[in-house]
């Protein structure tokens, strides 16, 4: 089926409150302005959330060099649909290696996956299993044969650490489950000794330490990680630690459906409720800081009603959710009109509500208020920056935020002091980028995060215009303090032609003449001697503010034409 989104075309218009206070004495500048923005109703392209799509390798793995069945111009174009699918599921199918090692041709298409969903711009769930079907037969190796599988793991996992979103706990059981395993070792359909659970545990022990610290892990069931690592909840000073607890999350495969999600929750029968349980207290508390994702498999109404769906999903705080299946849940959510409400709100939801910048000397205090209106929070750590470009040479200047975009929850305020006494002379335009962690990627707007809001997403740089002008009057000067008598301007205001004069000769000196909104209009350089001559030319009438400079000085004042 094909899904057409309707796109809803607005009418915006940035408010723009400007309390503009500019007071030039000398050396002394204050200036401060408010800007309010306009959400957006679109459907974002965001890293790290939404939609995933769902992929499987195939017996070519094992028998032909230099495969992959993904493509990069399908990842391309699910990117750039309507639905803006940033993640794709990767199901690594190891059948061919139930007692041996995993081949080098193998290995060596594994990377290839990964260059291509790099190429993409995309990131993806990893999920390695031995079976895809439910057959009387062992559904995995033994113990030590998995080992030596993530042992020779590692070195892929670490190279593509950069695009590899999550890594899922399979290896266990069909479809890397851990339910059909068909093994004494591990035990089978969810009846498991002390052994067998400590046999598992030793698979999660080696995937942990297999995996990069930065690349969380998922379990099928809370039961898992409360097993094996305690009861012991997250809270925000436990979260985003190297540490078992803080680093494993929940997959749910079942989601919605009966007998508590099929088994994800402990429930006394098939159509309780599992809401309020106390697993699934515990998982919504848990993924407040580490992924959930997963899929539908069945209708099971009312819970799998739309409705249901979108209070569930933030209860349990989604990240991905699988738009491949199951095939009936998605044409109800589509049929009741809410399928793009689940696409904005899936994973984190960032909208710009307003700044206000104040300027006082080379003090910039800078206040950003950001509501986070998705499901989830971000569980992976990213930087914040603002960015002022020069508006006369776009040379940037980057000031890193005291911020953690893992914490934005609900509402969110930046409220920051920067000394900007190092930047350059000159007007700015300012920005909020989000860019990727990892260098690789940082540098690629596709991984930058766009903010839900209109008039701020620059694709080329992956920076989100605040639409703030700042101007930069004074530096680290070391002279004496000027009185009123350093800079004449007469005649003030002038209609034709002013005479400029400072206190002291100018040597290879400049002036800058800015509008009130901070607009470099018009510049001089290399100025000699005590005065020189301003022409209005094309010069509109209004206020302008004059700054002199040269080696040791910076004078300012405010100029009229008529």
């Amino acid at each position: 089926m094909t899904i057409k989104n309707k796109k809803i075309k607005l009418n915006v218009t940035f408010l723009v409150c400007i309390i503009s206070l500019m007071i030039f004495s000398n050396q002394h500048i204050y200036t401060q302005t408010t800007v309010d923005y306009v959400e957006s109703n679109e459907v974002v392209a965001n890293p790290e959330r939404g939609l995933q799509k769902y992929s499987i390798t195939n017996n070519n793995y094992n028998t032909r060099d230099d495969f992959s069945s993904l493509s990069q111009s399908t990842l391309t174009g699910w990117r750039n649909s309507t639905d803006r699918v940033t993640v794709i599921f990767r199901y690594f199918l190891l059948d061919n290696f139930l007692s041996t090692n995993i081949s080098q041709r193998y290995l060596n298409n594994i990377q290839n996956d990964f260059d291509i969903i790099r190429n993409a711009g995309l990131k993806c769930l990893v999920r390695f299993s031995y079976s895809n079907g439910i057959t009387n037969n062992p559904q995995q190796p033994n113990k030590a044969q998995i080992l030596i599988h993530l042992n020779q793991l590692t070195p892929v996992l670490e190279a593509n650490k950069d695009i590899i979103l999550t890594h899922q706990a399979g290896f266990i059981g069909t479809w890397g489950e851990w339910y059909y395993t068909r093994s004494e070792e591990f035990g089978d359909e969810g009846k498991m000794n002390n052994t067998q659970w400590n046999n598992r545990k030793d698979i999660i022990d080696a995937m942990l330490s297999a995996t990069p610290a930065e690349i969380p892990l998922q379990v099928r069931y809370p039961e898992i990680k409360k097993k094996m690592y305690g009861n012991t909840q997250l809270n925000a000073s436990t979260a985003y630690q190297n540490t078992p607890n803080a680093r494993i999350g929940f997959y749910n495969d079942a989601f919605l459906n009966a007998w508590g999600d099929m088994g994800t929750y402990s429930i006394s029968g098939q159509n309780q409720n599992p809401v309020g349980t106390a697993d699934y207290n515990y998982l919504a508390n848990e993924t407040k800081y580490t992924p959930m994702t997963g899929e539908t498999n069945g209708i099971n109404a009312p819970r799998t009603d739309a409705t249901n769906a979108i209070y569930e999903m933030g209860l349990t705080h989604w990240t991905c959710i699988n738009r491949d299946y199951h095939g009936s849940v998605w044409n109800n959510w589509i049929s009741s009109g809410s399928y793009d409400e689940i696409l904005r709100k899936t994973g984190y939801r960032f909208v710009l509500s307003n700044s206000t910048f104040s300027i006082n000397d080379a003090n910039l205090n800078i206040q950003i208020n950001i509501e986070n209106k998705g499901f989830a929070r971000l569980f992976k750590e990213r930087n914040a920056y603002l960015v002022l470009k020069n508006t006369s040479n776009n040379q940037t200047f980057s000031f890193e935020l005291n911020t953690d975009p893992r914490t934005w929850e609900s509402t969110v305020a930046i409220n920051q002091n920067i000394d900007i006494s190092s930047l350059p002379i000159g007007s700015y335009n300012s920005y909020l980028h989000l860019p990727d962690i990892h260098s690789s990627l940082a540098s690629r707007s596709e991984y930058a995060i766009r903010l839900a809001n209109a008039n701020v997403w620059d694709a080329n740089t992956g920076y989100n215009n605040l639409n703030q002008v700042i101007v930069h009057n004074t530096s680290s000067y070391t002279s004496k303090v000027t009185d009123k008598d350093a800079l004449k301007i007469a005649p003030n205001p002038f209609s034709t032609q002013t005479i400029i004069t400072v206190e002291d000769n100018l040597k290879n000196g400049s002036m800058s003449l800015f509008d009130t909104n901070g607009k470099l209009i018009y510049s001089l350089s290399n100025l000699n001697g005590k005065s020189f001559s301003l022409y209005k030319n094309q010069l509109s009438e209004g206020i302008y503010f004059i700054q002199i400079e040269d080696k040791d000085r910076l004078l300012t004042s405010k100029l009229y034409i008529n």
